[in-house]
């Protein structure tokens, strides 16, 4: 039987996020999830988001949702604000103008819901003659019980996720960044190589949701 194995909600867009007991889902996705980005200014890239495709280092700075707002932990384990003051600090380390946009459910890059197999993360791991830390994949929801690449057949269907139902909506191709190891930045270009040979560069897949409520750690998955 299919149940969530891990839930991980991401407050700012590509930075690290945060692992939880539970969530409510809203139909914008889990609350709080991406709902800051930093705005690129620069001439080439003038309002997107800026990714870890640009800026690595983003990686290194974990956001979470506390009593008084979202937080940050620098690389160097303090805890900030997400301000002004941070924002000026990321926008001198990347050498780029940024601007911070606070907007719930308008910096996704596709569904608002990313469903990942473990299975298909280990069968991929196996073939690329590595251990893949499944956390390069960057996703919501993390599931077990199901045989490698099984959620594929999901697309086009409803599954009951604890008090939430999802839509699977399509599958999700990866770039750059699951070849960066979560926390060592540590690059192995070959992982994107064959994942583009045996996955048509695809792992996990997108939601929407289609009735909100809480989701937790050890709920059941159950195709509707």
């Amino acid at each position: 039987m299919a149940s969530v194995a891990e839930v991980w909600r991401y407050p700012v867009k590509s930075m690290a996020g945060e692992r939880l007991d539970s969530c409510e889902m809203a139909e914008t996705g889990l609350v709080g999830d991406r709902r800051w980005a930093l705005v690129d200014g620069s001439p080439n890239r003038a309002g997107k988001p800026l990714t870890i495709r640009e800026d690595e280092q983003l990686m290194t700075y974990r956001a979470r949702l506390g009593s008084r707002g979202v937080e940050v932990v620098t690389p160097g384990g303090e805890v900030v604000g997400m301000d002004g003051v941070l924002v000026s600090r990321l926008a001198a380390e990347s050498s780029r103008p940024l601007t911070l946009r606070e907007l719930e459910g308008a910096n996704f890059d596709d569904s608002p819901v990313l469903l990942v197999n473990l299975a298909s993360v280990a069968a991929f791991g196996v073939t690329a003659g590595m251990r893949v830390d499944h956390r390069r994949f960057r996703a919501n929801l993390y599931v077990n019980g199901l045989a490698p690449e099984e959620e594929i057949a999901w697309i086009g269907r409803r599954v009951d996720v604890g008090e939430a139902e999802l839509e699977v909506v399509s599958r999700c191709e990866r770039c750059v960044v699951i070849t960066k190891d979560p926390d060592t930045r540590v690059t192995t270009p070959e992982l994107l190589r064959v994942l583009t040979q045996t996955q048509e560069t695809c792992m996990g897949v997108y939601c929407r949701v289609t009735r909100p409520g809480r989701v937790a750690a050890g709920d059941h998955v159950d195709l509707v």
